[in-house]
Formats: C-alpha cells, structure tokens, sequence
C-alpha cells in the first residue's frame, strides 16, 4: 500500500437519534457541534475527503457541512437501520477510494493524532480492517479497506455493519491507542454529560490515558511511584486554592504530575518528556513538563506549572519532604560544584517563592497542610481503589400531608428526618471519609453536618448537586397540578426524561449538571467519600454508575435516609449497595472489610 493511499472519512449522521432524544449531530460540543468536531479532527489528522450521510433534519445539517465544506450525501432510506446509511456512503465511493473510516455521528472524542496511528499501520501492513483499541476494547473509527465494499449484502442484512465486519475478522489488526475518546459515544443524556466533561478537558489525558503512557514507554516503578505522589500533592494544594478563589486546571495538573518524569534517565529528561508529550497530541502538559525542573519566577499569578514544580521539590523519590530536606539531599547527593550549587540554590528559592505565594492565598503554611494530609496523600497515591457513599437526605417536614411537588423547596428536616441523619452518622463513624459533599438546601445540608460533625471535618456545599426544579408546580398538590397544568403535566408524563414543568427543568436538564458536579468531586478528591444529595440526583448519579438510561430513573427506588455504597476501580464503578438501610451497610461494610477495602481506606485522615 502507498504512502499516498486515497482514504474516505464516512460518517453517519442520518438518524433519529432517538435513545438521545435530542438530534445528536447537532449537540453542543464545547464552541463547536458534535459533527462539526468529527469533521475537524479529520481534517486535522490530513483527511482532506470528509463525507457525511445525512437523512432525518438533514434541512439542518446540510448548511453546517456546506460552510465547512464538506461532501453530503442523502439516505432517503434514513428511517431503517444504520447500516442503509452505511451502504448509501459507500456508493458515492469513485474508482481510486482505497480505504475509508467508518464513524456514528455521535463520536467526536477521538484524537486526530489516533487517525494519523491508523493510517500509518494501515500503509504498513497489507490492506486489513484496523481497529483502534484502549484498554483491550475495540473503538472508533475503523478503517477499513475499500474492498470490503464489494462484499456488501442488503440494506435488511442481519447485524448490519458490525456481522459484515466480522466476516473479516482474520483481516482484522488492532491497533492500541492512547485515546479514550474512541470508546466514549452518545446514546444517552448520561453519555453527553460524561463527553461533555471530556470536552471541558480537551488536549489532558484522563488518569487511565496516563497509565497507558507509562505502559508504552516502560516508566519504571520507583519513576511512576514519585509521579504518582507529586501528582496527589499538586492535586491537594489546587484544590484548596480553588476553594479560595482561584480557577485552577485540576485535571491538566494531575496529568503533567503524573508525567513529569515519564523521561527520567535521558539527558535533558524535562525537554525529551515534554517532546514526546507534544508528539502524543498534549500540548499543554508538554509545556509543564518542560519547565518542572527549571522555570522563571512570572510575577503575581500562580499557575498550574507552578504547582508541579513545587510538589516535584517537596518529594524525593517516593517520600513527602520539606524544602529544606530536599535540597539539602541535592547538595549532599551530588556533591555539588560551584555552578551545580548556584543551580540548587536557584530551585530552592524558586519553589520557596510559589510556597510562599500559596500560604498567602491560603493564609497557612504549606508544610502545615502536607502533614494534615500526608497520610491520605500517600493513600491516594499508592491506592488504586476507593468507595463513594451516596446517601439520600432524611425525611422532610411537608407544606402538608398531601402528596406534593417538593423540588427545590428549601425545607428542614422532620423528627424522623433528624434521626436518620443520626443514625447516618452512627453507622459512618468509623468510615475513613476524607471529604463529604451535599447540596445547599437546608435538608441534604443538615443531614451532612450530623456526618461531618462525626468526623470532625468540614462538608462542601454545591449549588449543582441541587433537586430537580420544578418550577410553577413546587408546593403544590398532585391534583393541583392535574387541575391547573393538564396538558404539561400529560406531556411530561409522556416524556419524563426531556419535558420540564413550566418555570422549571427537565432530568436531562439537571443530569446535565449533576454529572458534571459527581465527575468534579471524583476528579477534585481522593479517598472514600460522601455525598448527600436528593431522590432525582440519587438517581441521576446512579444511572450513570449502571450505565442505564434516565428513561428508567424511576425504576431505581430512594428512600428518605438510604445509603448505596458505589466501590470505583478507576476508572470502572461497582454498586456495592443500593438503596440499603444502615443495617444492610453494617453488614457489606464486614464483608468488604475483609475484602481488605476498608483497611485500605483508613490511612485516609482529613
């Protein structure tokens, strides 16, 4: 095969998008559209002939290609299967179309530096179907050669593109990428709201993604142990910086912590690393990288470089140290020269001036909060798994003994309210918690202070972790509603996932929200955690750990002052418990014991 093989990027972008309930192609993505985005990345990795398949809105989606300047093609034949649009792509393939992509509309993660790997395996090898793959599973975009096309059976054939594919499969390589992105598609509003967080971090790898780097490049234990502790430390300090104020990159920190020494042992090992990180498609963590050992003081600002390059001087090897230890170590380890001294001295004061530019942000000292933290730091960075309990709120004093639409209404616990948060507390006593979380309504909030008042630690409020509001119908009766709002009330009920009640939000709308705010606490904390939230954000976060649709929301029971226990191996989740009373918790929490979980967990301290 040549190196100037004629290749088709095809993507399908004709359906109905029906399990989304909204149009897909047309979703936002960060500034862009989903299928905007596709295109992009195409073009990006050097495929110039984009084609796309367009059938239901196509009135819509045509004048978006038009203006990027991309091929479309019409399915009249959108409402069958998927694999129509596939066959009406690959007739408008002309004399000389070598290979083609073969991408759902709906995927708009994958890295162009991923489409660039797949081509060049494809030129190396005789024409076969290559299949990017992470973590042992297949993704998108294949590519697949044109011959295949001669194979195509009828637009009904059973199991459509995938059963043709599969006719290949002794054509078939896979291709490991470093590319989560090409797992993450869009069928669900839970989806979008996990895409949408990848978005907000476009160009960092997740913390998966920085295993696999690792694993490509063969980075030492003892070198993946110190990145690994650097990376909680920076982690630990943005946090608390961003509590007071500032707007921190977390997951851009994590990462360059995480990577900063990926080429220990070659000369100049800051550069060589920020290079090869440049060459993987992130850039800005190349330039953190690049400048970890040696950086110019840059004024009044504090910046995401200049956490890791301090974390990187408060620890030697895999040990937390103060400054002052580790360049005395320096001194000592190298017995330095003049000019390697002067270099010394030159870090110490560097990494002395960002400490003491967080202590007066922060107002206390930074050796102050790496010891209240040191063990949980060490647990984060040597512990690959953690618990997260989700608790719903105790019981409610009620407008009134009707059933009614509560939402957002700021009550306050009842009797029985008050005693179940007790009895939350009791039962979490000795629960190695290292944060807890809650809304800013007063019955979520209370019941998190009877935990955290346990725990002798401070619990967060979030504004996002909120109910579902419910706008005109909050306070207001069942039959009320019936009476005043027939035709809205019909309507929801017909869609509860995408219809809102009047003045308020649908469960895709606060899905939205909420997800985003579970992934921010998951990727802002480390150790076992808890989070009081509400019957429709319970649900909510609950549906994305079962990887379930919110059409099934209801089908998930929470009662006034459960528990459900979710045991996260990064970066998979396990329901341990759900919707348990404390004695079903009693009893998992002995069962997990000695499963070593909890033991794990108490070298977490707050």
């Amino acid at each position: 095969m040549k190196s100037s093989a004629r290749i088709v990027a095809l993507i399908l972008a004709a359906g109905f998008s029906s399990r989304m309930g909204s149009f897909k192609p047309l979703a936002s993505f960060g500034d862009s559209t989903m299928i905007q985005e596709a295109c992009k990345r195409f073009l990006k990795a050097g495929i110039a002939d984009i084609r796309v398949v367009v059938g239901y809105r196509a009135d819509e989606i045509t004048p978006v290609l038009d203006r990027l300047g991309v091929r479309w093609i019409l399915n009249e034949d959108y409402d069958k299967e998927m694999f129509s649009s596939v066959l009406a792509g690959i007739k408008s393939f002309e004399v000389g179309v070598e290979a083609f992509f073969l991408l759902p509309g709906d995927i708009a993660t994958f890295k162009p530096e991923t489409i660039q790997a797949l081509v060049e395996a494809y030129n190396s090898e005789d024409p076969k179907i290559i299949h990017p793959r992470f973590s042992g599973r297949r993704g998108h975009p294949p590519l697949i050669p044109a011959s295949i096309a001669a194979h195509a059976p009828p637009p009904d054939f059973p199991g459509g593109m995938r059963a043709l594919l599969g006719r290949f499969e002794d054509r078939s390589v896979d291709l490991d990428v470093i590319d989560e992105g090409i797992l993450l598609d869009c069928d669900t509003p839970t989806d979008y709201a996990s895409i949408a967080e990848r978005c907000s971090r476009q160009g960092v790898p997740s913390e998966s993604e920085c295993e696999k780097i690792w694993s490509k490049l063969k980075v030492p234990g003892n070198v993946i142990a110190h990145c690994t502790l650097v990376s909680e430390l920076a982690r630990m300090l943005a946090v608390h910086l961003n509590m007071a104020g500032m707007s921190l990159n977390i997951p851009l920190i994590v990462a360059a912590g995480r990577l900063h020494d990926i080429a220990r042992g070659e000369p100049d090992h800051a550069g060589a690393g920020a290079k090869l990180l440049a060459g993987l498609g992130y850039p800005k963590v190349a330039r953190i990288v690049a400048s970890h050992m040696d950086m110019q003081p840059h004024g009044a600002s504090l910046d995401e470089a200049d956490l890791v390059y301090l974390a990187d001087k408060c620890v030697e090897q895999d040990r937390l140290v103060t400054l002052d230890e580790r360049f005395e170590e320096s001194l000592r380890r190298k017995a330095a020269g003049p000019e390697a001294a002067r270099k010394i001295a030159e870090r110490f004061a560097n990494a002395q001036s960002i400490a003491l530019h967080i202590e007066s942000v922060l107002q206390r000292p930074v050796r102050d909060l790496v010891l209240r933290y040191k063990r949980g730091l060490l647990g984060a960075a040597f512990g690959r798994q953690r618990l997260i309990c989700l608790a719903r709120h105790g019981s409610i004093r009620p407008p009134s003994d009707r059933k009614r639409f509560i939402g957002q209404l700021d009550l306050p616990l009842n009797g029985d309210g008050i005693l179940q948060a007790e009895l939350l507390a009791e039962a979490l006593r000795d629960f190695p918690l290292s944060a807890i979380f809650c809304s800013d309504l007063k019955r979520s909030a209370d019941t998190a202070r009877a935990v955290a008042e346990h725990h002798r630690i401070e619990f967060t409020r979030r504004r996002d972790l909120r109910e579902i509001a419910l706008g005109r119908w909050e306070g207001l009766g069942f039959d009320e509603v019936i009476r005043d709002f027939p035709a809205e009330f019909k309507a929801r009920g017909s869609d509860i996932v995408h219809c809102p009640p009047p003045g308020g939000e649908s469960f895709f709308d606060c899905a939205l929200r909420v997800i985003s705010a579970f992934y921010d606490i998951l990727n802002s904390t480390r150790g076992d955690i808890l989070i009081v939230g509400h019957a429709g954000v319970n649900r909510i976060i609950l549906s994305q750990v079962l990887g379930r649709s919110l059409d099934g929301l209801f089908g998930i029971d929470q009662e006034y002052g459960c528990l459900n226990l979710i045991l996260q191996r990064y970066p998979e989740f396990e329901l341990k418990l759900q919707n348990g009373s404390l004695s079903e918790f009693r009893r998992l929490k002995a069962e997990l014991h000695t499963g070593q979980i909890f033991s794990e967990g108490k070298i977490w301290e707050s």
